[in-house]
């Protein structure tokens, strides 16, 4: 396994690029979810479980988890220009990023979102910084199936072994549709999507070096989308969801580069 001694770790604008899970833009309420993941990434084939929980003690306030587990990381070359060449490279596995928060509406329409983010521990070699987000958002019902909400969101990392990342703002939104809808048995469909854009503002620092040195040059800007399907049922008095989703992070539809994510989910 690879140990966090490069100041590599930081060169790369990865930030959006990860595992962190992309939320819809909604009050605070309580939910569990579970799902198993396959990405794509840059060449690297990974398979990913992942659980998110939310806890809402009060209609206006809740605090929520997300973990991941990778169970397996690798990536697959062959070359046929001039001779036969095969790569097989197993990656890492282990626990990835794992964030805390909490979710509050002040407003009938207005709140706040702050979370922390913790490294990784073996199974990912990206982001191993702490991490601050802070995220007001708006959520309003457009119609009476249709949900929407916009955020904008403030990214600050705490500096480790001298290195320094440098901030991030971003602006999120999203969509929530209930189609062939109970509401009283709460069943039927519901389609997420959500749309994220980020940036890095200013440059990471070495502070191990002078400081006409320390600029790293990585400044960034990325998106991020995410389309979710689920059917919803009344199972043993619970309402329980199952469904599929997609996501891509500055990939191409067609192609196979950067950041795609098929998962499969049951939520409760």
């Amino acid at each position: 396994m690879f140990k966090f001694s490069s100041c590599l770790l930081v060169l790369c604008p990865i930030a959006i690029w990860a595992t962190e899970i992309l939320h819809p833009v909604q009050p605070p309420k309580t939910t569990a979810s579970t799902a198993a993941i396959f990405e794509l990434n840059d060449d690297v084939y990974s398979t990913d479980a992942v659980l998110s929980l939310e806890v809402a003690p009060v209609e206006w306030i809740s605090l929520y988890t997300d973990a991941s587990f990778r169970f397996m990381s690798y990536s697959y070359e062959m070359s046929l220009k001039g001779y036969e060449h095969n790569y097989c490279n197993l990656h890492v596995n282990g626990f990835n990023e794992t964030y805390l928060g909490a979710k509050a509406f002040f407003l009938d329409r207005f709140g706040l979102d702050i979370n922390w983010r913790f490294p990784p521990g073996e199974g990912s070699q990206k982001n191993r910084f702490h991490r601050l987000n802070i995220e007001p958002f708006a959520f309003m019902q457009i119609f009476n199936h249709l949900q929407g909400g916009i955020s904008v969101r403030y990214n600050t990392f705490l500096e480790d072994a001298n290195y320094k990342p440098g901030d991030e703002i971003g602006a999120k939104a999203s969509f929530i549709f209930n189609f062939f809808w109970n509401d009283y048995m709460y069943t039927g469909w519901i389609l997420e999507s959500t749309f994220l854009i980020q940036a890095r503002i200013e440059e990471s620092e070495n502070r191990n070096l002078k400081k006409p040195y320390r600029g790293m040059k990585d400044k960034y800007q990325g998106t991020k989308m995410k389309f979710e399907l689920t059917r919803h049922f009344d199972m043993f008095n619970k309402h329980v969801g199952f469904g599929i989703n997609y996501e891509m992070q500055n990939g191409t539809l067609f192609g196979f580069e950067t950041g795609h994510r098929v998962g499969l989910i049951l939520k409760i």
